[in-house]
């Protein structure tokens, strides 16, 4: 009971402090589908096509960072006058 609580409880009362506080502009919503349904799906094994689409994601956010991080600690130009 106290594992049922400790998820749908904690939804229930955030919806209602915030619905409370901020009326009609609140912007939380009760939990739709039950926690154990959500997690079967993250559990299933990905196919090679998943698999090379998230390391083909991984590598691009990893250039992007990389380029961010060039645009914001450039090297320091050296003199070649003689």
């Amino acid at each position: 009971m106290w594992m049922w609580f400790g998820t749908y409880g904690l939804s229930a009362v955030s919806v209602a402090v915030e619905h409370c506080f901020a009326g009609r502009k609140a912007r939380s919503k009760y939990i739709k589908k039950p926690i154990n349904e959500q997690q079967g799906k993250d559990d299933s094994e990905m196919t090679e096509e998943e698999i090379k689409k998230q390391r083909e994601l991984f590598v691009a956010k990893l250039k992007i960072m990389q380029s961010n991080y060039e645009l914001s600690h450039p090297k320091p130009e050296k003199n070649l006058e003689v």
